[in-house]
């Protein structure tokens, strides 16, 4: 199904809330994605009843997997080499209209980004 749909980031550590993007996108219950409107990178956002992970796949690609019952793993992919982190998953809520994702990563036991991720989604209209 294709959507419109709004990325809203909210950085719980210093309390800043911004629109990352508004674009069209595919949907399917479990998966969304979508291009940023640049062209420079692609999305995929995958929502499972066990695991949620975001992936872009640009210039950096970025991989962040995360689990209900476990620490998952952030994987950055650049012309430097690779870089790993620990992932946490601190809520997460998924209904028709929008999903939700609070996650933090975790670099040497240290709390380095924590976040809220809030994807919107509207049905796009046949004319």
């Amino acid at each position: 199904m294709r959507i419109t749909v709004k990325l809203i980031q909210h950085d719980l550590l210093e309390d800043k809330k911004q629109i990352l993007l508004e674009t069209n996108a595919l949907y399917d219950g479990n998966t969304l994605r979508y291009r940023e409107e640049n062209e420079r990178g692609s999305h995929q956002v995958y929502f499972g009843d066990d695991c949620i992970s975001f992936e872009r796949k640009a210039d950096v690609h970025t991989k962040i997997t995360l689990f209900d019952d476990k620490d998952g793993e952030s994987v950055v992919d650049s012309q430097y080499g690779k870089m790993y982190m620990q992932t946490r998953l601190c809520h997460a809520e998924k209904c028709d209209t929008y999903w939700s994702v609070e996650y933090q990563l975790i670099m040497n036991k240290e709390v380095v980004l924590h976040q809220n991720l809030r994807w919107e989604f509207t049905p796009v209209k046949n004319i």
